[in-house]
């Protein structure tokens, strides 16, 4: 299991790194659009016609990848009711949590491949951009399989605590991962 972990660890770093880029650019996208705008608006007295659905469009992506982000970084929202003092026991509470997420997160998924076979079967697109409504829902399934994807890691590292392996040390290197097993 561990050598599993260290796998996904990685591939979630890989993922991790294209992330921050995507946005990195995203951000500067929106500030320069929305710039733009303004400038346009209160200086030329004409506003973009297609910087608003722009606008909108990059706030969901970014939403969609930042939700990943809070899952990786374990500061997305949650209520900590119960908290123990046993590591055992907390893995164990963290494991249903996560299950549960899971369990939404999967019913989330199926719903946006729902909706994008719906969007190709009947397509719509942004008046001032002409963009398929399919290209942005596009990225429901996608974002929330990101946040499916930190959340196994998440269960898997648990899993390890409950099974009394150390997984702090183990996902740095394969050399690290053999010596944590012997």
């Amino acid at each position: 299991m561990l050598k599993l972990l260290v796998r996904l660890k990685k591939a979630d770093n890989f993922l991790y790194s294209i992330q921050k880029i995507l946005i990195l650019f995203g951000v500067i996208a929106m500030v320069i659009i929305n710039g733009a705008q303004v400038f346009c608006r209160y200086v030329l007295h004409s506003s973009l016609a297609w910087s608003e659905q722009v606008s909108v469009l990059l706030f969901f992506i970014l939403i969609m990848l930042g939700a990943n982000l809070a899952v990786k970084t374990d500061s997305e929202t949650k209520v900590d009711i119960l908290k123990f003092k046993n590591k055992r026991t907390n893995s164990a509470l963290h494991i249903l949590t996560d299950a549960l997420s899971i369990v939404a997160l999967v019913v989330f998924i199926v719903s946006g491949f729902a909706l994008l076979k719906h969007a190709r079967k009947f397509p719509q697109f942004l008046s001032s951009i002409r963009l398929n409504y399919f290209y942005i829902y596009l990225w429901l399934p996608m974002g929330f399989g990101l946040v499916l994807f930190d959340k196994v890691i998440n269960v898997l590292e648990n899993t390890c605590v409950l099974m009394g392996i150390d997984t702090s040390t183990s996902c740095n290197s394969e050399k690290e991962m053999e010596q944590a097993q012997s």
